[in-house]
């Protein structure tokens, strides 16, 4: 018994040191056949590969190579230690694995439509002694879902607060969001991050409160998910904001300058969310004028008249609010640029000297001073606008008086009628009329100008005398041809007829008798007038 103890005893050692030789061989077994993809320089068979990165339903490409081969096979394992090339042979069916090369120093595969499944380490080996790997992690990207804002359910007031909430789900890892207004970044509360049950992906949510005014209606406000799976700006999400406010009121004029007698409206024109659908119409002074039409946001006026100069104010409501304005309406005079001339006919008659023409000029100050004449007797006195010239003209040429006419050919024909040379009346020496030399009353430029009325006079004389030396002229010439016709055709003749007529039997023998001649045969005179 104590015999066997000690067998025992003896035997325990060398179990002990056969397990640690077993230990220290399997030991290097393992770290010879299981490498990293670190990159020995000394050892030419080692595999070489890279860890790569691929979006869902991307195309990733696992690549391995070696600097020297001794005949042995190039192999690609997937996450589960499954063969997937070995060599040029394919190991799994899988369509989506396809090879691109395959060579005694290199095989490449590719994976098409990636899946969160294929995330993972996959394996390069080469069957040497020992045997060498290499390991390629696959990092499948989650692209996250179009962001989506919740929050625009309803308009805000101005003044008021709204909370906007962006959510995004399906990335891995987790998105980041960022808020805008009209592109420029806001801040919102911190990204809220939770897993997805039964997949290894995340959703993403962020929160923003803004207090609205205004200006914020129809501010866009966009939430953007930024990760490495897309490109910036390309998962964004854009909703202007609804902000009610009353209306911001203005008043329109038809024209800057209103004139008296002209056709005129006020337009009351209101910027508010909604639109303002009531507007009222007030005189600051009292009551609108009677030929003043409200017509919806329009103050109409059929005729305007100084006595529609005023404040007129409009109040516009769009059920948010009210907002109103103020403008004062200044009625010009009539249009000062041209004046219809009237004219007075004169009882007896007035020498040329003694009319006067006044022209009238807009002015500023003074007062209009009546025009002045050079006879009690003159009566005519037309009003002009004009506009006063850089440089006086000359005064007109009276022309000759048409109460004389006279022609060369009723001269040559009747030379003792000759008129004596008409001798037209001296015009008197005016000077020039300038607004410097002329007084300015109520605002109008007031100079006479004699010669003015005594031009359109000679002018009309003038027509009247060369009508009736026309007429003259023509009924001499008649005259003369009439006269001249009477003398040559003033005389006796005998005809042949007459000459046989009183012996003959007919006339063909009174014709006979005639051309032989009869000297007692008395003639018959025949007279023509």
């Amino acid at each position: 018994m104590s015999g066997m103890r000690a067998r025992q005893t003896l035997a325990f050692p060398s179990f002990q040191r056969a397990a640690l030789r077993a230990l220290a061989a399997f030991t290097m077994i393992l770290a010879t056949s299981v490498r990293s993809n670190y990159v020995y320089d000394d050892d030419p068979f080692q595999p070489v590969t890279q860890d790569e990165t691929v979006a869902v339903g991307g195309v990733v490409t696992l690549t391995c190579g070696v600097k020297e081969n001794d005949n042995s096979s190039l192999q690609w394992s997937n996450t589960a230690q499954q063969t997937l090339y070995f060599g040029e042979k394919r190991a799994l069916r899988d369509n989506r694995i396809q090879l691109v090369k395959s060579t005694a120093t290199e095989l490449i595969i590719t994976i098409g439509d990636v899946q969160l499944s294929d995330d993972g380490e996959y394996t390069c080996s080469i069957f040497t002694m020992p045997v060498r790997t290499a390991r390629a992690t696959v990092t499948v990207l989650g692209v996250p879902g179009k962001p989506v804002i919740t929050g625009f359910e309803g308009a805000v007031q101005e003044g008021g607060k709204v909370t906007l909430t962006c959510t995004s789900s399906g990335s891995k890892p987790p998105a980041k969001l960022h808020w805008y207004r009209d592109h420029v970044e806001i801040q919102g509360r911190p990204d809220v991050v939770e897993s997805n049950p039964n997949e290894p992906t995340y959703t993403v949510t962020s929160e923003l409160t803004l207090s609205v005014s205004r200006d914020d209606n129809d501010a866009l406000i966009a939430c953007a998910v930024d990760h490495p799976s897309i490109a910036n700006g390309d998962k964004r999400t854009e909703q202007p904001l609804n902000v009610l406010f009353s209306p911001r009121v203005s008043i329109h004029p038809e024209s800057d300058l209103p004139r008296e007698g002209e056709k005129f409206y006020l337009q009351c024109v209101g910027n508010g969310n909604p639109e303002p659908n009531a507007f009222v119409w007030r005189r600051k002074e009292g009551e609108l004028p009677p030929l003043a039409k409200v017509d919806g946001a329009f103050l109409r006026f059929e005729s305007l008249n100084k006595s529609d100069n005023g404040v007129y104010e409009c109040q516009a409501d769009n059920g948010i609010g009210m907002g109103d304005v103020a403008h004062t309406l200044l009625v010009q005079e009539g249009d000062p640029d041209y004046l219809i001339p009237s004219f007075t006919l004169p009882s007896s008659t007035v020498s040329p000297t003694s009319l006067s023409q006044t022209s009238v000029l807009p002015s500023t100050e003074g007062e209009t001073l009546p025009p002045t004449s050079s006879s009690s007797s003159s009566t005519v006195i037309p009003t002009f606008t004009l506009p006063i010239p850089s440089t006086p003209s000359a005064p007109p040429t009276v022309p000759p008086s048409p109460e004389s006419p006279t022609t060369a050919l009723s001269n040559a024909l009747f030379p003792e009628l000759t008129p004596p040379a008409y001798t037209p009346p001296s015009t008197p020496t005016i000077p020039p009329a300038t607004p410097s030399s002329v007084p300015r009353l109520n605002g109008v430029y007031t100079f006479t100008d004699p010669t003015a009325m005594s031009t359109g006079s000679g002018v009309d004389h003038a027509v009247i005398g060369g009508v009736v030396a026309v007429i003259v002229f023509i009924m001499l010439c008649l005259l003369l041809v009439l006269g001249r016709y009477l003398i040559r055709h003033k005389g006796t003749y005998l005809t042949h007829e007459a000459k046989g007529s009183d012996d003959a039997p007919d006339a063909d023998t009174a014709i006979i008798n005639a051309e032989g001649g009869h000297s007692g045969v008395d003639d018959k005179k025949e007279y023509f007038i």
